[in-house]
């Protein structure tokens, strides 16, 4: 029977120190990686990649990665991304298990993140909104 007090294990990983700090290196090794490694599209221009957030599992076993990219004026938008990743994915795989200083390697999922984009258009908007209705 369960006590009353042992509503812990349902308390959120944010609040468990030793994956803040497997979150942090994860972070920090990728993009260490990304600098690294040259990232560039058909063109043959460089794609900077961002790591907007990482949330790595209770057990530390994977670690889902959100990234943005600095859109340049050949951006051809989301998909394109998603292919480089996947192009290069066994080399920033290998090159994160080299680095990382863990027991165990967090298996590494990809998602792109469109949430500062949708919100810096967002915000153009409302400020075209403001000048319209100044005028």
């Amino acid at each position: 029977m369960r006590k009353n007090n042992d509503l812990n294990i349902f308390r959120s990983q944010k609040n468990n120190p030793r994956i803040l700090k497997v979150t942090q290196l994860v972070k920090k090794t990728l993009g260490e990686v990304f600098i690294n490694l040259d990232f560039t599209d058909s063109n043959g221009e460089t794609v900077m990649l961002f790591i907007n957030e990482v949330a790595v599992s209770k057990d530390a076993k994977i670690a889902t990665v959100f990234l943005t990219s600095f859109p340049n004026k050949n951006f051809e938008g989301d998909e394109h991304i998603r292919i480089l990743i996947d192009k290069n994915l066994a080399r920033i795989k290998r090159e994160f298990s080299s680095k990382i200083e863990l027991r165990y390697t967090p298996k590494l999922k990809f998602r792109l993140d469109s949430e500062k984009q949708k919100q810096s258009n967002l915000n153009k908007a409302l400020d075209n909104l403001k000048k319209k209705i100044k005028k």
